[in-house]
């Protein structure tokens, strides 16, 4: 009994961090991971170069024990490899 619910609050809890992470927008997310000793800046970094015109944030998480960072981000504007914002 003890055990079933343990797994269940577990279950329950595990829930809770979770969000829609895409909206219906029809924008692309994408996951970016940042591991070891480095801040959040590293992951900032590469969502700059991911989305030059800029990004919206959906969900960020943390993992102190495993040193782990991770974060899905979508483009706010498309930008061809010439640097012009593409129409939307």
């Amino acid at each position: 009994m003890k055990r079933s619910l343990s797994v269940l609050l577990l279950c329950l809890l595990a829930g809770c961090g979770m969000k829609n992470t895409k909206p219906g927008d029809g924008r692309q997310w994408t996951e970016i991971s940042c591991s070891g000793f480095a801040d959040w800046n590293k992951c900032y970094e590469k969502a700059r170069q991911l989305c030059p015109g800029g990004y919206d944030l959906s969900n960020q998480e943390e993992n102190l024990v495993t040193q782990k960072r991770t974060m899905l981000v979508a483009c706010k504007k498309e930008i061809n490899r010439s640097g012009n914002v593409l129409p939307e």
